[in-house]
């Protein structure tokens, strides 16, 4: 709109029902979940379970809900007008719950993972580079080699039962820097789109 480049890269590719297929339901931390509408009952007996839009576009943040607070959520959106960008046919993603023992986010231009930051081990928020984690690079390059839903975005793994996964594709404008390498980031933005 006002002639930035690149200006967002959000576009329709970041959606899970799109990336998911791409890099394999295998290679998905959640492959084995189900998409259902917002106000569609959940689909199976857990008690807890993890629950996020399919679509990047922050409606709500993916986390764990019991039945019993996602019941309480969804009647609350349904009930206030104030809360109109969710509705019946917001499609989600909700799968049982993961032992996640790392978390990482990768920031990939042109096709390439550029750096990386940890952001979890267990549940416990710890941020470090992990630039130098070939075992966590190699996976992440391997799944942009599959796919790349934007010329540059951020692609979220983690080791889940000693093996990596796809946790999320986000759009690289919003999400958080963590501890990566943000000159080696503004070098390759700028070096790839100028």
């Amino acid at each position: 709109k006002r002639g930035w480049k690149p200006g967002s890269m959000f576009n329709d590719n970041h959606n899970y029902n799109v990336y998911a297929p791409q890099y394999g339901f295998e290679n998905m931390l959640n492959g084995d979940g189900q998409i259902i509408n917002f106000t569609d009952p959940i689909p199976f007996d857990n008690e807890f379970f993890f629950a996020r839009p399919t679509k990047d576009s922050k409606v709500f943040s993916g986390q764990i809900f019991s039945k019993a607070a996602w019941a309480d959520y969804t009647k609350i959106c349904n009930d206030h007008d104030t809360v109109n960008v969710i509705t019946e046919e917001t499609q989600i993603l909700v799968s049982p719950l993961k032992n996640i023992q790392q978390e990482v986010r990768c920031w990939v231009v042109g096709g390439k993972v550029v750096t990386a930051s940890r952001y979890k081990i267990g549940n416990r928020v710890i941020y470090a580079n992990y630039d130098d984690e070939k075992y966590f690079i190699d996976f992440a390059q391997s799944m942009v080699d599959r796919y790349q839903p934007a010329e540059a975005f951020v692609l979220d793994v983690c080791l889940t039962n000693d093996e990596l996964k796809v946790v999320e594709v986000n759009n690289i404008n919003s999400a958080g820097f963590y501890d990566c390498n943000i000159i080696k980031l503004i070098e390759s933005l700028e070096n790839y789109f100028n």
